[in-house]
């Protein structure tokens, strides 16, 4: 690998060059894989060519690319797992969840460069999302730019993922139903359609129509730019610093928070969300409770006749069956 062909490391470098949602959440598009990197660290352009192997989706391999990359920057050696290990558990900069992407991606270099380790364990931080209100997310819609708004209004109506939403093209539109359609899901999710409003509808028209895509397959990361310095000054303007919390994904969290307020269906905040598991849907339920009834309950899942007997033993009441066999049980506090 290492006289890897440069027209190789080209197109390698011009399929990764897109942005992916994900561990590049709130990276600016300087971060984007360039063809100087891959030509100068030939391990990076092998390790890409090896995850493309795996069949690993390209939002993977651009976060796998990116930690790798920082720690060839960092001069770690690669080649001593002891090292890395000590630079993943020494970083102060990296959360736990962070840490763990890094323990991933090492461990795919090393089955690549036949490395024996122990890959190290680091707890996930359980923490709710922040969920903002409606005022604060309207505030932001109305007060940046055009292109971002646009976007904004529709992360609010659809909970699509910023990468999903990126993806959505013209023909995904239904004017006379009045949908979008995520044809492109992102971490395993279904696709799904979406009803968004006549405003929205509207909206959309305004852009134009460079290419097959609604956002013209702009850099994400450009987008992300931009959001967060208008963010910055509005919050500053309306002091209200908790705008600053705001990123968006977090519009997505306050999609499906405000579904479950209106429809209490963890079914079809499941739907919506493109959920494969009902428990990834859990946490809306527990993130803001909206009125006093929902207040007055636990919930709880069973995967197994033997996990639903101890909690009918334990006082918890059966609710319903989810289509993946999940049983769901509710106890008043």
């Amino acid at each position: 690998m290492k006289n890897l062909p440069e027209a190789r490391v080209a197109r390698l470098a011009e399929c990764h060059k897109k942005q992916k949602a994900g561990y590049g959440q709130h990276a600016s598009f300087s971060t984007q894989p360039a063809c100087s990197d891959l030509i100068s660290n030939p391990d990076l352009a092998e390790f890409m060519i090896h995850c493309e192997k795996q069949a690993l989706a390209d939002a993977t391999i651009q976060t796998k690319y990116k930690i790798l990359r920082h720690m060839i920057r960092e001069n770690v050696n690669l080649a001593d797992p002891d090292t890395v290990k000590l630079y993943i558990k020494r970083n102060n900069k990296w959360s736990n969840g962070h840490k763990t992407l890094a323990v991933y991606t090492y461990n795919e270099y090393a089955k690549m460069k036949g490395i024996q380790w122990t890959p190290p364990y680091y707890p996930k931080n359980e923490t709710l999302p922040f969920v903002p209100t409606e005022k604060e997310i309207d505030a932001l819609i109305t007060g940046t730019s055009k292109k971002v708004s646009i976007a904004l209004q529709a992360l609010k109506e659809t909970g699509f993922r910023i990468g999903e939403l990126w993806s959505c093209k013209w023909i995904d539109i239904d004017e006379e139903k009045s949908t979008l359609k995520c044809n492109n899901p992102e971490k395993g999710c279904k696709p799904r359609e979406v009803r968004i409003s006549a405003k929205l509808l509207a909206r959309f028209n305004m852009l134009p129509k460079r290419n097959d895509y609604i956002f013209s397959n702009s850099r994400i990361g450009f987008a992300r730019t931009m959001f967060n310095y208008q963010k910055k000054r509005l919050a500053e303007k309306l002091n209200n610093p908790r705008l600053k919390q705001i990123h968006f994904h977090t519009f997505r969290h306050y999609h499906a928070t405000r579904l479950y307020n209106e429809t209490k269906s963890l079914l079809e905040v499941q739907a919506r969300l493109g959920h494969r598991n009902i428990n990834s849907t859990m946490v809306y339920t527990h993130i803001v409770e909206f009125d006093e009834e929902s207040q007055n309950y636990h919930h709880a899942v069973a995967k197994d006749d033997k996990e639903a007997g101890q909690l009918i033993d334990n006082g918890w009441t059966y609710i319903l069956t989810t289509p993946q066999n999940v049983m769901m049980f509710r106890k008043r506090k």
